[in-house]
């Protein structure tokens, strides 16, 4: 094992000259651990920029300490810790997080930091595909519009889908975990799965770029051909939902509005599944969700079924009460083209009810088939370690 060990005195004859530097890098490259003592926090900055700019490509940096001479390596690094402690609060003001002790700092990696690397993973690929699904839409539409420019869901509803579509991925983004803690901690090697960049590889953009064009097909296409086309579309069971009214018509298919608003809940339904789908812990919580004593269990917050919550209450149910209440704002000039459309499309049309049941399950058979097939033939370093841990939860 080899270390070097230099002082501030030395590194000022060193740091500022290329050709210096990179002989410096080519010896440090060669030690196991390097010590630099008696140094500025200027050079301690230049030491961590010495690093960046030696190594094609970048690597990520990190950055530790716990006073005011380290604030300027903590800042020149990608990512700054601070230490809380006895030499102030200077290194914790100018860090990216902050611990308690030095010791924290290996969960902090290896736990905490590889499960937010994966959640982010999964939120920047599902926000980027759902709102290319809805853009999808447009284009398909335009095919059958003339290309007038004319949108195929109410500008209104449309307006609000990232907000509907929003909850359910924030729960994966807060609280999904792959691998447990235990397990990370037991191997830190899976750690490895970040620098490999697995969650962000040219085959995982392919998988979602595929799963993406598979649904905008297969959703746009079986949301017109079940509804008969625009403006068609009769639903004859049980007379069309209709109460046993008798008026002409209420059973039809209606119009643009009907065929958009149909198209808009089911990708929302959709979503809400593939939500589910890629989330690798599905948080069902305990009951009950309190205890009637104090300090005894878990708590509320702890026991709360969030995956669930979210799912059902925050995207599908809350889209339902939205289109119900929609409907009656056609007192504001702006919104009467809407009176009246949900009533018809719920209430009205069993074809409707058929399509939000059928059309998302046929859509997510393409997600499966491609996970299976993935993981059969083509498993990544961190489906291998799934199943093994699975297996040592079923031994035990």
């Amino acid at each position: 094992m080899r270390a070097l060990i230099i002082e501030g005195s030395a590194l000022s004859h060193f740091l500022g000259d290329p050709v210096y530097e990179e002989m410096l890098f080519a010896m440090a490259s060669c030690c196991k651990s390097i010590i630099a003592c008696r140094v500025s926090p200027k050079q301690k900055a230049l030491i961590v920029k010495m690093v960046q700019d030696s190594i094609t490509p970048s690597p990520v940096s990190l950055a530790i300490g716990d006073g005011a001479n380290d604030v300027g390596m903590i800042q020149v690094a990608h990512v700054g810790v601070g230490i809380s402690g006895l030499e102030g609060q200077q290194a914790v003001n100018s860090s990216d997080f902050s611990i308690a002790q030095f010791r924290y700092l290996e969960e902090l990696l290896l736990v905490h930091g590889r499960w937010d690397f994966i959640r982010l993973g999964k939120v920047i690929y599902f926000s980027f595909y759902k709102n290319a699904v809805q853009q999808a839409f447009v284009i398909l539409f335009s095919f059958m519009s003339l290309y007038s420019g004319t949108p195929v869901v109410n500008i209104w509803v449309a307006a609000v889908f990232n907000f509907l579509t929003a909850i359910p991925i924030l729960v994966v983004g807060i609280f999904d975990r792959d691998l447990d803690r235990a397990y990370v901690m037991k191997k830190p090697h899976v750690y490895a799965s970040g620098p490999r960049n697995e969650s962000f590889s040219r085959r995982i953009s392919m998988r979602w770029f595929c799963i993406f064009l598979l649904h905008s097909i297969v959703i746009y296409a079986f949301c017109f051909f079940i509804q008969g086309g625009v403006g068609a579309s009769m639903s004859s069971a049980f007379k069309g939902l209709m109460y046993n009214e008798t008026c002409h018509g209420n059973g039809e298919g209606g119009g643009l509005l009907i065929y958009g608003s149909v198209l808009f809940l089911t990708l929302i339904l959709t979503l809400s599944l593939k939500v589910l789908f890629i989330s690798s812990s599905i948080i069902n919580g305990v009951w009950p969700a309190f205890t009637c004593r104090k300090n005894v269990g878990e708590g509320f917050w702890s026991r709360v079924a969030y995956t669930w919550y979210a799912n059902l209450w925050g995207s599908i149910i809350f889209t339902f009460v939205f289109l119900l209440i929609f409907q009656y704002l056609h007192i504001i000039p702006t919104f009467i083209v809407y009176a009246g459309v949900t009533n018809h499309l719920l209430f009205m049309r069993s074809l409707t009810w058929m399509i939000l049941i059928f059309v998302p399950i046929s859509a997510l058979i393409f997600d499966v088939v491609l996970k299976v097939f993935s993981n059969m033939y083509y498993p990544t370093q961190l489906q291998i370690h799934q199943e093994i841990q699975w297996k040592e939860r079923q031994s035990k």
